[in-house]
């Protein structure tokens, strides 16, 4: 987990900072050379005409892959983007055929950055990081992961997005580890849930079956965590669903106990 989530920081201030430094004067025309700092600048700041001509120019392909903060050696475009929720970029990108499931150097897709991040310091979600999220999957971005990362389920899960979760569980998002194994290299969605100590989130994967009985190899399950980060009140009905099962189940036996 530290591996995934130590490429997670916010552009913040730094990317006002470059805003202003690198600015976005002057729209690219062809013949013109790329500039990487405009380019990233202008899709941080939702600057979709900026973007739009330096493609129509050839200045730059909606794939291109340019500097950020975290990533310096490059990232796509898309995942500035939904990073940074410029909902109009997005959707010229996704409209010019760019690769919406693209991935930084950290192995991250757009949709598990607009899943994960806000527009300030705060944490909460943003309609801006939603109305990302919606784009990004009705365009066809995956909802799963390469075999043992994250998703953009157990990221949101992580932040304690409900919302989101909800989202992601309608559109199919699967809550537990692909196969019949009880066991994962990666932390589960409820795992994730479960040592931030977000109950609602937790509740919401229980009842869509998510399995309390699976273990990471050689740690953790998820009301281990909660014990280890959170306390009682997750710890509880973590291990009620392991006596009972998540789903209808849990739901009549752990939510409304009698």
């Amino acid at each position: 987990m530290k591996a995934a989530l130590a490429s997670i920081n916010r552009y913040g201030v730094l990317g006002v900072v470059l805003l202003v430094l690198g600015g976005c004067a002057g729209l690219p025309t062809a013949g013109t050379r790329l500039d990487a700092q405009s380019l990233h600048n202008a899709v941080v700041s939702d600057h979709v005409e900026y973007v739009k001509a330096a493609v129509e120019a050839r200045v730059a392909s909606v794939n291109e892959r340019v500097p950020a903060p975290v990533y310096m050696e490059g990232t796509p475009l898309i995942t500035i983007a939904a990073r940074a929720a410029s909902t109009r970029v997005i959707a010229y990108l996704i409209a010019a055929g760019a690769d919406v499931n693209a991935r930084t150097p950290a192995g991250e897709t757009a949709l598990m950055l607009a899943t994960y991040f806000s527009l300030d310091d705060s944490g909460a979600t943003s309609a801006a990081h939603e109305k990302a999220m919606q784009l990004l999957i009705e365009a066809g971005s995956t909802l799963e992961n390469e075999p043992h990362n994250y998703t953009p389920l157990a990221y949101a899960a992580y932040q304690g997005r409900d919302q989101m979760i909800q989202y992601l569980l309608k559109r199919g998002a699967r809550v537990n580890p692909d196969g019949p194994s009880t066991y994962t290299y990666v932390n589960t969605p409820l795992m994730m849930a479960a040592m931030q100590g977000h109950v609602s989130s937790a509740l919401l994967l229980l009842r869509a079956g998510a399995d309390p009985r699976v273990r990471v190899v050689n740690g953790h399950t998820a009301a281990e965590l909660a014990a280890k980060y959170q306390g009682p009140q997750m710890v509880s009905l973590l291990k009620c669903a392991e006596s009972t099962g998540s789903g209808e189940i849990f739901r009549r036996r752990c939510e409304n106990p009698r």
